[in-house]
């Protein structure tokens, strides 16, 4: 058991959250405990308890590591080819969508920890959570904004969580295996979605610049 003092509070942290990432690695969440937390970094559970309130504020931690690192990984799918024209066989919309699928295939169950985590009453989310889903939906509203500039804020707000709400939606199912349509891919199943949802916006392929 380490001795007190022996590292930071950050450092605690730290060590909390990466314990938990590990066993999403291999093990469901449901065979986690604040108490296994506890003893995998070598201190007792009233330590992480006064770190992060409760177990349910260490999950919640690790849940907004997880989204900052899920920012991170679209935003640099969006950066990857800065040069744009009509001729592109893609859009930085759509290999947002396939670096959010290929995030959730390689981290399932940390992907689904960000979703199925509830906030409570006593410990509701926090302004940097709420910012880094903020953060997050805001890189959609850019990418339809220069897709369709003709849309409203409000308008780029509703068809921003309407349309990444079906790429979630496939992406959850595919995770489950439950897309249940022989033959077609999660690739192609977003790909459809993504051009489905952009035509019912009134999105011409030809005037492509995003």
């Amino acid at each position: 058991m380490a001795r007190r003092k022996e590292h930071t509070h950050d450092e605690i942290r730290a060590m909390a959250t990466t314990a938990v990432l590990r066993h999403l690695e291999v093990e469901p969440l449901d065979s986690l405990s604040l108490r296994k937390v506890a003893a995998a970094i070598g201190y007792v559970p009233s330590t992480l308890v006064n770190l992060f309130g409760s177990y349910q504020g260490l999950l919640l931690a690790v849940a907004e590591q997880t989204l900052d690192e899920l920012y991170r990984r679209l935003a640099a799918s969006a950066q990857a080819d800065p040069i744009q024209s009509q001729a592109a066989e893609s859009s930085q919309l759509e290999a947002m969508a396939a670096a959010y699928q290929q995030f959730a295939f390689a981290q399932p169950r940390a992907f689904q920890l960000i979703f199925e985590l509830k906030a409570t009453e006593e410990q509701g989310l926090s302004e940097h959570h709420a910012q880094l889903i903020a953060q997050l939906f805001g890189l959609i509203e850019a990418c339809l904004a220069r897709l369709l500039p003709e849309l409203s804020t409000e308008q780029l707000l509703l068809a921003s969580r309407a349309l990444w709400g079906g790429v979630h939606g496939l992406v959850s199912l595919a995770l489950d295996d439950k897309l249940f349509a022989l033959g077609i891919g999660i690739e192609q199943a977003i790909s459809h979605h993504l051009a489905v949802q952009l035509k019912g916006l009134g999105y011409h392929k030809e005037a492509l610049c995003c």
